[in-house]
């Protein structure tokens, strides 16, 4: 095997290694597609959840704090009769940043989608 063989092959990741995670990083595909009532719902649960998953983060540093108490805005946010398109998205951008800096595995793209059409917007 050359030399370039070689590094190519070792630069491959190993994907019978182990990957742990909290479980909170994962959101259910059939759902992520979900009309827009069962999209707020599942959005506010796992929200629900994340808000123990960063509660119990291990380093208190000022980012988890904040993304907490974001995410407990935007769970109350949800949780409203009328929905604000606006002022839900309006908080979920200034959480988004917080939430991948404390819990990288957490499914940002995913959630951002999932929030779109929970509000109603593209």
């Amino acid at each position: 095997m050359s030399r370039e063989s070689n590094q190519e092959a070792s630069a491959v990741p190993d994907d019978s290694a182990p990957v742990t995670t909290s479980g909170a990083s994962r959101l259910d595909a059939a759902t992520t597609y979900a009309p827009q009532a069962d999209a707020r719902t599942q959005l506010r649960d796992y929200f629900e959840q994340l808000v123990e998953v960063i509660a119990q983060h291990p380093e208190p540093v000022m980012a988890r704090d904040e993304a907490h108490w974001r995410l407990l805005e935007l769970v109350d946010e949800l949780s409203r009769d009328a929905l604000s398109a606006p002022r839900i998205q309006s908080r979920w951008l200034r959480l988004a940043p917080l939430l991948h800096e404390v819990r990288p595995d957490i499914p940002v793209p995913a959630l951002t989608d999932l929030l779109n059409r929970a509000v109603g917007t593209p």
